[in-house]
């Protein structure tokens, strides 16, 4: 009874299928569930607020458009990163220039290119 009550179960245990039969009008009645909503799309670090780089550099003194440095002389656009392929491991490739090969397939043409060649000139 204690498990029964616990578990949200009835007394009496309906008979087989009837639990089944019933969700799945339910299912039906309900329709699809709605598709879930797509994620947020990314900030670039050098504009978001709440980025950790950008605390600790205001923190610092630092004010947005001056460079970094004593005299605010050094580099004032952040460093662009090299984009790695998902999935891999560290070392497993090296990183790919942005902008450097085109969208699409001329840009895949062109990547193979330099791959063989850094492959056969190596």
């Amino acid at each position: 009874s204690e498990r029964r009550i616990m578990h949200n179960q009835p007394d009496i245990p309906l008979p087989e299928g009837t639990a089944s039969k019933v969700s799945a009008k339910k299912r039906q009645a309900e329709g699809p569930p709605p598709p879930p909503s797509p994620p947020p799309p990314p900030l670039n670090p050098g504009e978001d607020e709440n980025n950790v780089g950008n605390k600790l550099l205001r923190m610092m003194g630092w004010t947005e458009g001056t460079g970094l440095g004593t005299d605010g002389e050094g580099r004032v656009e952040p460093i662009q990163t090299a984009i790695y392929a998902q999935g891999v491991g560290l070392g497993a490739s090296k990183g790919k220039e942005i902008g450097k090969y085109a969208d699409g397939y001329s840009g895949y043409v062109h990547m193979a290119q330099d791959a063989a060649r850094e492959r056969y000139n190596n």
